[in-house]
């Protein structure tokens, strides 16, 4: 079962005049860190809820000063946080874990634009009993979320408008976990929203593409940048019985992938393997798993 939970630990209001090298920095996190240690002891799932209202009340305050975008948070444990190559965003993503194995997720996003920092908070809507759909055509918007954990923000540019795709994890139940690719972007009034009609498969288009696998399953979802493609293990059932029973899926060694053209996302089948695994390591997932926030990344 997994157990892992992801908490942001940041710094309290006192303390978001500090410079960036300021000694008590490390002090504050350190016991922040020690407190969400006893986060990931709690059994108790209204206790979690209610140590977590206490979490986004810090995070907001923190996220709403000005400087705290370019704060360097790499010694934040059980944090992902996510910029983009334009320097124009940051998004934070991160869950509690509740004693029937299922997950509910929190992010906020960070947008800095016409010299200000614009916060907006990620909400989470799907029920976490639910089991979400494959074919998902809801969750444009930040007050009604889809919620995962994004370990990727590719950023790219199409007439004038600039697109981050991003890609995430989410651990669904005990038997299977999810991945997913969406695409955020922001409308001529500054609005953040998932943009539709992003992906084309086949004949097909749509807002997001969600993969299911099993359990104790590793699926590579990764952007591939020297070759500008997001690399994507194909997934079949380990038997054809279990066909569309993704508790049983898993990468059968070959690869598909995804290339940005003409404003969208174009797939593609069963690419060549050596291009497919021949890609620079993301640092930042590196840094994830060493954590022991997953193994499946």
């Amino acid at each position: 079962m997994k157990r892992f939970i992801f908490v942001i630990l940041l710094i309290i209001t006192p303390f978001l005049g500090m410079s960036k090298n300021n000694s008590p920095f490390k002090a504050v996190v350190d016991s922040v860190n020690s407190l969400f240690e006893e986060i990931l002891q709690v059994k108790s799932d209204d206790k979690k809820e209610e140590l977590n209202v206490d979490l986004l009340k810090y995070l907001e305050k923190f996220l709403r000063n000005p400087e705290s975008f370019d704060h360097p948070i790499d010694s934040v444990k059980y944090l992902s946080c996510l910029k983009s190559s334009d320097n124009a965003l940051r998004i934070y993503s991160w869950n509690l874990c509740y004693s029937d194995g299922s997950f509910k997720y929190f992010g906020y996003i960070q947008q800095k634009a016409n010299g200000k920092i614009n916060v907006y908070n990620l909400q989470d809507r799907r029920n976490k009993n639910q089991y979400a759909p494959k074919k998902d055509l809801e969750y444009y918007t930040t007050s009604e979320w889809y919620g995962c954990i994004y370990y990727e923000c590719i950023t790219s540019k199409w007439n004038s408008r600039t697109y981050y795709t991003l890609i995430g994890w989410d651990g669904a139940d005990n038997l299977i976990n999810r991945k997913i690719i969406e695409v955020l972007a922001f409308t001529k009034r500054g609005i953040p929203v998932f943009e539709k009609k992003m992906f084309k498969v086949d004949r097909m288009i749509s807002s997001r593409l969600i993969f299911e696998y099993a359990d104790r399953a590793t699926m590579l979802l990764r952007y591939n940048d020297k070759h500008k493609i997001i690399v994507i293990d194909h997934l079949s059932p380990s038997e054809d019985r279990f066909k569309d029973m993704y508790q049983y899926y898993g990468p059968d060694m070959s690869f598909d992938a995804l290339e940005f053209k003409a404003g969208r996302w174009m797939f593609e089948s069963n690419i060549n393997p050596e291009i497919a695994i021949n890609y620079q390591k993301n640092a930042l997932v590196n840094r994830i798993k060493k954590r022991g926030v997953s193994h499946d990344f």
